[in-house]
C-alpha cells in the first residue's frame, strides 16, 4: 500500500493548484484548503505539519482525511507507529464510504490482537453515539452501516432501528437499507426496533427544533 492515497477531491484541488488566483475564493471551502496544505505537506515529507491538519479535519468528519491519517499512524510517519489509532480512524473512514479503506482495515486487523479490536470497535460506536447525540444526521447511517459492517457478527436488528430513523429523516439511500436489512428480522423484532427507533425519532426531532428555536432567539 502506498503511504498517501489521494482521493479524488485531493487530486482536484492539486490540479487546480495554479489557477487559484484566478478562481473565486468562495468556490473552495475552508477544509479543501486545509486538506490541499496538508497533502502539500505530505509530498514534501512533512508529515508532523500534515497530521496536525489531518487530525483537525479527521476529529471534523472528514472522511478522506480520515482514510489518510490512518495510512500515515500505519507507516509511522511524522508520528510513531500505531496500528490501533490507524484502525480507528480507517474504520471511521470506511464507514464514511472511502472505499480504499476496505483493504486498509483488512491488514490492520490482522495486526492487532482481537481483543483489542473488539475495544476499538467500541470506539468507534461511542464516537457516532456521541456524534448523533450532538445533532449530527450522517452519523446515523453511519451507525447503521457499523451494525452491518464493523462488528464482529453483524447485528440486523440494531442496524435496522438506525436505517428506519435514517429513512424517516430523508437520508440518502436509508430506505433502501432499511427494506433490505428487515428481510433478515423476525416480526417480533421488526416491531420491537420500529418502536426504538420512532422513540429515538421522536426525541432527536424535538431536540433538533429546540436547538433551532434557540438559536432564532439567541
Amino acid at each position: 500500500m502506498s503511504l498517501i492515497k489521494l482521493n479524488s477531491k485531493a487530486l482536484i484541488i492539486y490540479f487546480f493548484l495554479p489557477f487559484f488566483s484566478l478562481a473565486n475564493d468562495s468556490v473552495l471551502t475552508n477544509s479543501d484548503i486545509l486538506f490541499k496544505q496538508a497533502t502539500d505537506f505530505v509530498k514534501s515529507k512533512n508529515y508532523e505539519e500534515a497530521i496536525l491538519i489531518f487530525e483537525k479535519l479527521a476529529k471534523n468528519s472528514e472522511h478522506d482525511a480520515q482514510y489518510n491519517l490512518a495510512v500515515i499512524l500505519k507507516a509511522g510517519k511524522g508520528k510513531t507507529k500505531k496500528y490501533t489509532d490507524s484502525l480507528y480512524w480507517a474504520y471511521l473512514s470506511k464507514l464514511g464510504n472511502i472505499s480504499e479503506a476496505d483493504d486498509l482495515v483488512s491488514e490492520l486487523i490482522d495486526l492487532i490482537p482481537e481483543k483489542t479490536v473488539e475495544t476499538i470497535r467500541e470506539e468507534v460506536k461511542i464516537y457516532l453515539e456521541n456524534s448523533i447525540e450532538s445533532g449530527s444526521e450522517t452519523s446515523i447511517m453511519q451507525l447503521g452501516k457499523f451494525f452491518l459492517d464493523i462488528v464482529e457478527e453483524k447485528e440486523y436488528p440494531s442496524a435496522y432501528k438506525w436505517f428506519t430513523v435514517g429513512a424517516a429523516l430523508g437520508l440518502e439511500s436509508a430506505v433502501e437499507m432499511r427494506d433490505e436489512v428487515e428481510e433478515e428480522l423476525t416480526p417480533e423484532e421488526i416491531i420491537e426496533e420500529q418502536d426504538n427507533a420512532d422513540k429515538f425519532f421522536n426525541n432527536f426531532v424535538s431536540k433538533r427544533s429546540q436547538n433551532s428555536k434557540g438559536e432564532n432567539n439567541s
